[in-house]
């Protein structure tokens, strides 16, 4: 790619924004950067910019002699200012597609609604256990582009999001994994078919030389393997596949090629991870592809202690178990989680919600949840589409409904926070969130 003289447009500048403005700075481009926020609300993070970018506050309208435009994940590729440079034919990129145009080394690419942080570092672990010469990056962690100085690697692997995947063209990982596909994010994408195409352009240029490893659980993922060139392998936490990896009497079983192999007991697993298979499996057949073997990968993942805010064990008081699952900010994501109990559950939900339809948990709630204690803006949401049909309380704080899970728990059950919602109507992130939870929690 051309960047030598060019004139780039970079629109937000967060940590991939930035990372983007200083790459192309150093290239020898003309980069204008335009953030929405002000100077004054941008003023710590200024000083990480190469002097040569300039800067315009208040506006996201690009440059219209622009040779390029580069979007940061959070803005939307069918965002109006746009349109009068969609017109003029300039091209519009992802920080990802860009990174790729950069890139020489293979790339691992995981995307889903959910468990793509997780399964993005199991993969790391298992591949730095081994020894293996890799970057991590992405929607995780570093930005793609602040890789592509640090090459060679054996591999890149990447957590990719459908905010990145908007503005892709020549983006080609040779391993590609969706997790999942569940309705999020509708408040940008609109709806769910929108949603689902955006997770299948991780595919656009996938050739038979390439793999795609899907849920053979999710019929939405399942799906995604029609009329793909690439080799299709399957991962099913409830039933032996063809060729993949499946559980098989409590244990890890990969079946590729001619052969099959067990790789250890699910009940080896740390507690978190137990209730995380789907990426367990995921990431044991990109190992194994890989050529690592098992018994290298049954040590990396019996060690693997998972992610904070993402069914993590917190504590267990007075007989209870208490999970934080704030990172839990989607429908489908409740729904897994629930799922993993045979205990009754008392789940705090709610927060600010991302036009979600709440009426898909109403089924498994009526079968996992032994009361419900709502938090945040959605409540009325909930409380209507509901109606009436479940037991509910409402709390007007985390501690409070801390206190009220506590008071309709027994020993034996679990008390989960896992809202279905973003947090940002009484949290900066589900961060904060998750951790004011574990400290209520351990404070109790």
């Amino acid at each position: 790619m051309q960047v030598q003289g060019k004139t780039f447009s970079v629109i937000g500048l967060g940590r991939s924004g930035i990372a983007v403005a200083n790459f192309l700075a150093k290239k020898g481009a003309k980069v204008m950067a335009f953030e929405q926020r002000s100077q004054e609300e941008m003023q710590s993070s200024l000083n990480a910019l190469q002097p040569e970018v300039s800067i315009q506050f208040g506006t996201c309208t690009p440059d219209e002699n622009s040779d390029c435009i580069v979007l940061s994940p959070g803005v939307d590729i069918n965002s109006e200012f746009l349109n009068p440079a969609k017109q003029r034919g300039i091209e519009i990129v992802s920080e990802l597609e860009l990174a790729y145009r950069f890139s020489s080394s293979p790339i691992i690419a995981v995307t889903g609604t959910n468990g793509k942080s997780t399964c993005t570092t199991l993969i790391s672990k298992i591949f730095e256990d081994a020894k293996k010469n890799i970057l991590v990056g992405g929607n995780i962690g570093t930005p793609f582009i602040s890789l592509i100085e640090k090459q060679p690697a054996d591999q890149i692997i990447l957590e990719v999001s459908s905010f990145q995947l908007e503005a892709i063209d020549r983006f080609h990982p040779q391993v590609a994994i969706v997790l999942n596909i569940t309705p999020d994010h509708l408040d940008r994408h609109g709806d769910l078919a929108l949603y689902t195409q955006l997770k299948e352009n991780i595919t656009l240029n996938q050739t038979s030389e390439d793999v795609l490893i899907l849920n053979q659980d999710d019929p939405a993922t399942r799906d995604l393997a029609k009329d793909k060139p690439a080799r299709r392998i399957f991962f099913s936490t409830t039933r032996e596949v063809e060729e993949g990896a499946f559980i098989l009497n409590n244990k890890i079983v990969t079946r590729l090629g001619n052969k099959e192999q067990v790789i250890c007991e699910v009940g080896d697993l740390q507690k978190n991870m137990a209730w995380q298979l789907e990426t367990v499996l995921a990431a044991t057949i990109v190992a194994t592809l890989m050529g690592i073997d098992a018994k290298s990968i049954a040590s990396s993942i019996k060690s693997f202690g998972g992610l904070e805010h993402r069914m993590e064990w917190v504590r267990n008081f007075r007989g209870i178990d208490f999970i934080n699952d704030s990172k839990g900010t989607n429908v489908g994501a409740v729904q897994r989680s629930l799922e993993n109990f045979t205990r009754p559950v008392i789940l705090i939900a709610g927060g600010r919600d991302k036009n979600s339809d709440f009426s898909g948990l109403k089924i498994i709630m009526k079968e996992k949840v032994k009361h419900l204690v709502l938090i945040g803006e959605a409540r009325s949401k909930f409380k209507s589409v509901l109606n009436g049909s479940f037991k509910y309380e409402e709390a007007d704080s985390l501690n409070d409904a801390v206190q009220r899970a506590c008071a309709n728990a027994t020993s034996g059950d679990v008390v989960l926070l896992s809202p279905a919602c973003s947090s940002f109507d009484m949290f900066r992130n589900y961060e904060d969130r998750g951790d004011q939870f574990k400290k209520i929690v351990r404070d109790l």
